[in-house]
């Protein structure tokens, strides 16, 4: 009984040194809490130049700080140092609980802020765009400025605009030839092309088309007035530029076997007071016969029932797009072109023709490509055109621009007038 009550005093007086120890700990970092450390610039957390809190903690145990170099350019001003009342003697150990509070608050607001900074995500930089004029739909409209391939003419009787698109370099082109037979007639040839898949294709047709279909017009004319058969004329004719059509096609095929694009065209034929139309793939023309639009073409598009249907019959195929084209072997969307040799044996080049005779009512003719009718109707290009045909052709070109065309545009206007007997 006397060895325990022993070992019992022992222990108490035991824990009661320990109780003595440990406050006078505390009494010391409470000293040490109110008086500036010498190295309080070095530990205190500095920002970096990427704006998050870097702070290194000190391993645990470790009896003083070490001296931290820290780089000039990383130095910062320290924050102002937390003011700490001295507690009272008889409060000493709650005055340092308070005081070990305070500093883990602290860390813990720290701590907080850096992880927060770490996770916020970094500035976007979006770039602004080169070309303002590059608009889509849902995207706002703008005019896109003046590119080197800006065409615009004044001609005999007809005029002409034209503005490359943003996208790629221009692929549309034109052709003008006049003529006279004799001292009664008058034969002119008015041409718009639209290139697609590099320029190869169009410059040839552009230039080689014109030549093929007044000369065999003007041997189809002759060769009726020689035979007396007036009634067959408008058979004849026709025949006559269907050949040319074909003829340039296939010299295209021969002499740019590696070309893999072709080009779309409309042209007009004016002879003998008559009017023929004649065109392949999403060129237009339209007539304007007293005020109101009269389209003389129909595109050669894979939508065209027809045109599916003769695509289909050929062991070919129409697919839809995934922004809703219908394309040829699910490849191209116009169903009717010179060139795309690849396709040639679904995207034919024999062009479909219109004879129209020239009278009173007939004002005008406007030749364009899809950059156009793509964003205005056809009565809107002839109201516009009826306006003021000197400055309706580069008035037709903004509209569509300001309503988003994002394609070459080109428009040509043809006085006929200067036709009608």
């Amino acid at each position: 009984m006397l060895l325990h009550t022993v070992r019992f005093l022992c222990s108490v007086v035991a824990a009661f040194a320990r109780l003595v120890r440990e406050l006078r700990k505390a009494a010391a970092m409470a000293t040490a809490a109110c008086s500036p450390s010498p190295v309080a610039v070095l530990t205190a957390p500095a920002v970096s130049p990427i704006g998050l809190i870097a702070s290194t903690p000190l391993p645990k145990r470790k009896k003083t700080l070490a001296q931290v170099a820290v780089p000039e350019n990383l130095l910062v001003a320290p924050p102002p140092p937390v003011v700490v009342l001295p507690a009272k003697v008889s409060d000493g150990v709650s005055g340092v609980g308070r005081v070990e509070q305070q500093q883990a608050h602290q860390s813990m607001t720290k701590a907080k802020a850096a992880w927060a900074a770490r996770r916020r995500p970094s500035r976007l930089v979006i770039p602004v765009a080169d070309d303002a004029g590059e608009v889509a739909a849902g995207w706002g409209v703008a005019a896109a400025p003046a590119k080197e391939a800006d065409v615009e003419v004044e001609g005999d009787g007809f005029w002409l605009a034209s503005r490359a698109g943003p996208r790629h370099a221009m692929e549309d082109a034109y052709a003008v030839v006049t003529d006279k037979n004799d001292a009664d007639s008058q034969l002119a040839f008015y041409g718009v092309f639209d290139g697609h898949g590099g320029r190869a294709a169009v410059d040839f047709v552009s230039e080689r088309l014109s030549k093929n279909v007044v000369s065999a017009v003007l041997a189809a004319a002759g060769t009726t007035e020689t035979r007396g058969e007036a009634s067959s004329e408008e058979d004849a004719v026709s025949a006559a530029i269907r050949t040319a059509y074909l003829a340039t096609d296939s010299e295209l095929l021969t002499q740019h076997q590696d070309a893999s694009g072709g080009a779309c065209a409309a042209t007009a034929v004016v002879m003998g007071g008559d009017l023929y139309v004649a065109h392949l793939g999403d060129c237009r023309a339209v007539l304007s016969r007293d005020g109101a639009a009269a389209a003389l073409t129909a595109d050669h598009t894979c939508a065209a029932e027809d045109e599916r249907a003769r695509i289909e019959r050929e062991g070919g195929y129409v697919c839809r797009s995934g922004s809703g084209v219908w394309r040829v072997q699910g490849s191209l969307a116009v169903s009717r072109a010179f060139g795309d040799g690849a396709l040639k044996q679904w995207v034919v080049a024999e062009p479909a023709v219109t004879r129209v005779p020239l009278d009173a009512g007939c004002e005008f003719l406007v030749i364009a490509s899809d950059g156009l009718w793509d964003k205005v109707s056809n009565q809107e290009a002839v109201h516009v055109i009826s306006g003021n045909q000197a400055t309706a052709c580069r008035e037709l070109v903004d509209m569509a621009l300001r309503r988003g065309s994002r394609d070459d545009i080109t428009v040509m206007v043809v006085d006929l007038h200067r036709f009608v007997r």
